[in-house]
């Protein structure tokens, strides 16, 4: 009990549960919007915009163009602050440029019927498409916050942010259903940007540049290569399941329901996302000390696994009577979909932070390679699952990829291990 309370009270100084609180406040729009437009309208209507959002979240992440993840690698490991500055000023640049392309790119998938034959889907996704942009540059400089271990800091101004634009965009939900969502979403996105690059609008000044400056400019270009790579397939592989979902499930009420269990199973992983983000900076500054950053992160792991036990113990038994209470008998049938969904989130505790030990460690190709194998080998399978038991199988679909991921996942991190440790005897 002692050593829990100790626990605690190390997070909490080092800012921890404000990034937390700050996650959560981000979410709570995201999660609540939805959940209000899950009250007003169908399991079909939820399946449009769980669609829409899907691969807008996909255009997000690979609209960093592995920059994110540069900055997060490279920023602990100097403590120049003029060389941060620099690194923030070219990553941010970078950014906007990338993920214009990737907006015109998805805008073209969408015309050519790639992503749906559904012209309200289309239409809809026109429109909250020009979230990317903002949303990059935003997930952009609160990493690099987080990166500078100013966690208190950044939580506090989102937190305010997002809490102030929270009942704008519920709001507009409310009253004009999809388009007052996807028009105060777009809004506040910009507003968030805005104010956080007003934010650190003396960071980004550079009186002049250094040959270390362009050493460290070609450092984030090779890095962010290499994790804009490792970032596509692993999107894809992070999405295979609804993607077959929404190209096998031609009943789309039952697609709408397991949609609707899928929004709360993504609105669990927000612990997971929060815990990486804490852990990430603070491993890399140790990544040349192998023993200590397998030893310090392995006991990080178990600690996760404990919460992970906990809550999902919890959501098994509260979940479904919330859902009762809250939509009635609107989504019953999502209730069976969800139970069975949480046994795949709960494994995927048991994985989540394997992916800092390639991160941290500057091996990304690790994480492309395993991506790449757990691609391969659900897929075939999941499409099976969806084609036999339709909804059902969809929901034993992300099961069954978490198992896979787990298995594929620690088996690299173990070589990793054995490839460390073995030119450190030698």
């Amino acid at each position: 009990m002692n050593r829990l309370l100790l626990l605690f009270l190390k997070l909490k100084k080092k800012g921890f549960f404000h990034l937390i609180i700050s996650n959560y406040s981000v979410q709570f729009i995201v999660f609540g919007s939805h959940l209000l437009v899950a009250k007003i309208m169908t399991p079909s209507d939820v399946g449009i915009i769980k669609t829409i959002e899907t691969f807008i979240n996909m255009a997000i992440v690979l609209g960093g163009g592995g920059a994110i993840f540069a900055l997060l690698k490279i920023i602990p490991e100097n403590k120049d602050k003029e060389l941060r500055n620099y690194s923030l000023r070219f990553a941010i640049k970078y950014v906007v440029v990338f993920s214009i392309t990737i907006f015109i790119a998805f805008n073209l998938l969408a015309y050519f019927e790639v992503i749906s034959k559904n012209r309200e889907l289309v239409f809809w996704f026109y429109q909250y498409s020009f979230i990317i942009v903002p949303s990059v540059v935003v997930m952009l400089l609160i990493r690099y916050y987080q990166a500078i271990d100013l966690f208190k800091r950044i939580s506090g101004v989102i937190l305010v942010l997002k809490f102030s634009s929270a009942l704008f965009v519920l709001t507009l939900t409310y009253f004009f259903f999809i388009r007052g969502y996807v028009l105060s979403m777009v809004i506040t996105t910009i507003i968030v940007m805005l104010s956080l690059i007003y934010d650190i609008r003396k960071t980004i000044f550079i009186s002049h540049i250094s040959k270390d400056y362009i050493e460290i400019k070609k450092r984030i270009i090779a890095l962010s290569k290499t994790a804009f790579f490792a970032q596509i397939i692993d999107q894809f592989k992070l999405h295979s399941g609804f993607f077959i979902a929404n190209y096998v499930l031609f009943d789309r009420i039952m697609f709408g329901h397991y949609a609707f269990a899928l929004i709360i199973i993504q609105g669990l992983n927000i612990v997971s996302t929060s815990v990486q983000q804490f852990i990430i900076p603070k491993m890399s500054e140790v990544s040349s000390d192998i023993p200590l950053f397998f030893d310090k992160l392995s006991k990080f792991e178990l600690k996760f696994i404990l919460i992970s036990t906990l809550i999902f113990a919890v959501t098994q038994l509260v979940f479904p009577i919330c859902i009762g209470m809250v939509f009635g008998s609107k989504y019953n049938e999502s209730i069976l979909l969800l139970r069975i969904m949480l046994i795949g989130w709960y494994i995927q505790s048991f994985y989540a932070l394997k992916g800092i030990y390639f991160l941290s460690l500057g091996k990304m190709k690790y994480v492309s390679y395993a991506s790449f194998l757990i691609f391969l080998i659900s897929v075939p399978l999941m499409y099976w699952l969806n084609v036999r038991f339709e909804a059902k199988g969809a929901a034993f679909a992300y099961v069954l990829q978490n198992v896979i991921s787990y298995l594929v996942l620690s088996f690299f991190v173990k070589n990793l291990y054995k490839t460390y440790r073995r030119h450190t005897i030698d």
